[in-house]
């Protein structure tokens, strides 16, 4: 294995394991309801959801869904936080899954591949490994992106736009996890959780721009 995939390899189980958290989070606020102070279970889903588009942009190999069904869950949740906002005519918190949800659509839909980030080259460089680890590698380059998907009709400014988004977005979480308390459990994991999703979404962002 080399350090390159080695790297790619542990940032997807990073983001799948914080997708596991989130997932867990969400089970027990539908299990114990709304006032055992284990959050809003819709926004642990989204969470979910995005860290597990994260783990596949990284680490393509990793992918057990088909194209549409990526498409369909990103656009999916988009779209059902956008008519809570609509229902509530309150921004608070639904706001920010619709971007990240339209965020993970842009790069699914619109980006060509995922580039070579933090050192790591992109899934079909990867051949020489063939050699070295006995593995067929056969149609690894057929997935850089979620499920193979990109049109290459990326706009950068689009990228840098949400990127910056998600860089308020990680200052704004860094400044409330040092005073967290309330009734939410765990508040600083929670909150620590959470900023790595953001800066997750912004790197492939920006690596993406």
């Amino acid at each position: 294995m080399t350090a390159s995939f080695a790297l790619r390899l542990a940032l997807g189980v990073v983001f799948l394991l914080l997708a596991v958290y989130y997932g867990g989070r969400w089970v027990l606020s539908r299990r114990d309801g709304p006032g055992a102070g284990w959050g809003d279970g819709a926004a642990h889903a989204s969470h979910l959801v995005l860290c597990a588009g994260m783990a596949v942009l990284v680490e393509p190999a990793m992918d057990p869904l088909p194209a549409p069904a990526w498409i369909a869950l990103f656009g999916g949740f988009t779209a059902w936080f956008a008519v809570r906002i609509l229902r509530r005519k309150a921004l608070a918190g639904e706001l920010h899954h619709v971007v990240g949800g339209a965020a993970m659509l842009y790069m699914v839909v619109a980006m060509p591949a995922l580039p070579p980030m933090f050192g790591i080259p992109p899934a079909h460089d990867m051949g020489d490994m063939a050699g070295m680890s006995g593995m067929d590698m056969s149609g690894m380059h057929e997935m850089t992106t979620v499920a193979g998907v990109g049109t290459g009709l990326a706009v950068p400014i689009i990228a840098w736009v949400l990127a910056a988004y998600f860089a308020a977005h990680t200052v704004r979480l860094g400044a409330t996890l040092v005073t967290a308390e309330g009734t939410n459990r765990s508040p600083r994991i929670l909150g620590t959780c959470r900023i790595l999703t953001s800066v997750g979404m912004g790197c492939l962002l920006v690596a993406m721009a």
